[in-house]
C-alpha cells in the first residue's frame, strides 16, 4: 500500500492515469507515455514510470505500456478525492466492477453463477434454494461440499433451506435426487407440488459476508435452454422481501424427514 501511495503522490501521476484512462489509445510507446507525462506535470519521467509499474498501476507489455485494472480504479478514486462528481465516479467504477451494481442481468448459467459464488466468496450463513427441479453433476456436488467446509471454518455450520417439487413419477412425496444430496449436507427440504418459482439467496454469516440473490427462469439443474435472470447485490430491502416470499412458500409446503 505504501508503494501505491508513493506512486500516485508523484507529480503528474494521477493526471497521467486519468489521461490514459480517457484516451482512445489502449497502448503507449515509451516516447508517447513520456510526452503525456511531461504535459501533465511529471518532473522525473523515468522515476514515475517505474513507480507506476512497480505498484501495478501500469503494465509494460511487449507492444508498449497500458493501464491496469487497478490503475483505472485508483485513478477514479483519486478523482473522487479531488472533488469529482461521486455519482459519476460510482457509475464508472461499476463499469469496471459489476459487483458494485445492485442489479445485474444474467443470460444463461444462472445457477452456475450462484454455486460458484459459494466458493469464491465462502462467508455465508444461510442458503435459500427455491427450484422446482434440482439435480447436480459430480462437479457441482464437490463444489457444494467444498463451499460448506470453507464456510464452516468461520465456526458455524451454515443453514440450507430448500423448497422444491416432489420427484416425478412417484405416488408419494419423494425428495428429488438433488434435494437428497442437499439433505446430506444438512439441508431442510420441503416439497410443494405447485412450485414454479426459481430463487437463490445467500445470506451473510455471523461475522458478515456477501448478500446476494438470483431469480430467473433456470432450475437448479444443468440447462440446455436459453435462460434469463437478475442478480441482486446488497439491496437489503429487496432481498429481505425475497426472503419473506421464500418463507411464505416454506409455510405452504410439506416438510419431509
Amino acid at each position: 500500500m505504501s508503494t501505491l501511495n508513493a506512486a500516485v503522490g508523484l507529480p503528474g501521476a494521477h493526471e497521467t492515469l486519468r489521461a490514459i484512462d480517457q484516451s482512445s489509445d489502449s497502448v503507449f510507446t515509451y516516447d508517447a507515455l513520456a510526452d503525456l507525462m511531461g504535459r501533465h506535470g511529471a518532473e522525473e519521467v523515468d522515476k514515475t514510470v517505474k513507480a507506476l509499474i512497480g505498484s501495478n498501476l501500469l503494465h509494460q507489455a511487449p507492444q508498449g505500456f497500458e493501464i491496469t485494472h487497478l490503475g483505472r480504479r485508483a485513478g477514479l478514486l483519486l478523482d473522487a478525492l479531488n472533488g469529482a462528481d461521486l455519482r459519476d465516479v460510482w457509475q464508472r467504477l461499476g463499469d469496471l466492477d459489476p459487483t458494485l451494481r445492485n442489479y445485474e442481468l444474467l443470460r444463461n448459467n444462472l445457477t452456475d453463477e450462484f454455486l460458484n459464488s459459494l466458493t469464491s466468496r465462502p462467508s455465508f450463513g444461510r442458503l435459500y434454494i427455491c427450484s422446482p427441479w434440482i439435480s447436480f453433476e459430480r462437479r457441482e456436488e464437490k463444489l457444494l461440499a467444498s463451499a460448506m467446509l470453507q464456510a464452516e471454518r468461520g465456526g458455524v455450520r451454515p443453514d440450507i433451506w430448500v423448497v422444491t417439487r416432489p420427484e416425478k413419477g412417484h405416488t408419494e412425496a419423494t425428495v428429488p435426487s438433488g434435494g437428497r444430496y442437499l439433505q446430506q449436507l444438512g439441508a431442510t427440504v420441503v416439497l410443494n407440488r405447485s412450485l414454479h418459482s426459481k430463487l437463490y439467496i445467500r445470506e451473510p454469516g455471523p461475522s458478515g459476508g456477501y448478500l446476494m440473490a438470483i431469480l430467473g427462469s433456470q432450475n437448479l439443474t444443468r440447462s440446455t435452454y436459453l435462460e434469463l435472470g437478475i442478480k441482486i447485490h446488497a439491496d437489503t430491502i429487496m432481498i429481505s422481501n425475497l426472503i419473506a416470499y421464500f418463507l411464505e412458500l416454506m409455510s405452504q409446503s410439506d416438510e419431509v424427514s
